[in-house]
């Protein structure tokens, strides 16, 4: 939901209070005749928005899940393609193998990668779920968050340089690639 419907709602709201404020005032100040219960009419409008919001939240849901796992798809077709794993194992596709990426940037990219991903798995499984800290991450560990930016910019740019020799100027395209279908499998993990 937008800000502008979300303050609609609340206006709503508030009205109708205001609304049943004053017709209980009135019945109050008259006679007391048989206790009648006011309680108004299915308001479909309300209902339907309600229903409306599960939904639009249940397809929000669904529709970024489906983004994540056309990244993953899009990432495995390209590593498939590109042959990725011969050129992790071996430094060369079977094509060319006159080709050779960069090792030591490879090495470097690894590094800066696994080290950006255990700051990651830190915060994210040991600080929220084993400690329970509910804090924010800038108040446990002021250091983590830049430390982790940096870490996770080196690594990309040493991808590029390692794979730079294969692919030349398509390196930047297929790494950002790659990258987003290793991000995205985040979202289903069952954490």
């Amino acid at each position: 939901p937008t800000g502008c419907c979300l303050a609609w709602r609340r206006h709503a709201k508030a009205a109708r209070r205001q609304l049943m404020k004053a017709v209980r005032s009135a019945t109050r100040s008259r006679k007391k005749y048989e206790h009648v219960e006011l309680t108004p009419l299915r308001d479909s409008e309300v209902e339907d928005e309600r229903e409306s919001s599960v939904t639009q939240q249940w397809l929000e849901y669904a529709w970024r899940k489906l983004l994540a796992l056309l990244w993953i798809l899009v990432a495995l077709a390209l590593a498939v393609y590109l042959q990725l794993p011969d050129i992790v194992l071996t430094g060369a596709t079977r094509d060319k193998p006159h080709r050779q990426m960069n090792g030591f940037l490879f090495n470097v990219a690894l590094a800066c990668f696994g080290g950006w991903g255990c700051i990651a798995a830190y915060l994210i499984v040991w600080v929220k779920y084993v400690q329970k800290d509910t804090r924010e991450w800038e108040e446990v560990s002021p250091r983590a968050i830049p430390i982790a930016t940096i870490l996770a910019v080196l690594s990309l740019f040493s991808f590029c340089g390692a794979f730079w020799p294969l692919w030349g100027f398509l390196s930047v395209p297929i790494v950002f690639m790659l990258f987003l279908g290793v991000l995205n499998t985040a979202h289903f993990v069952p954490i």
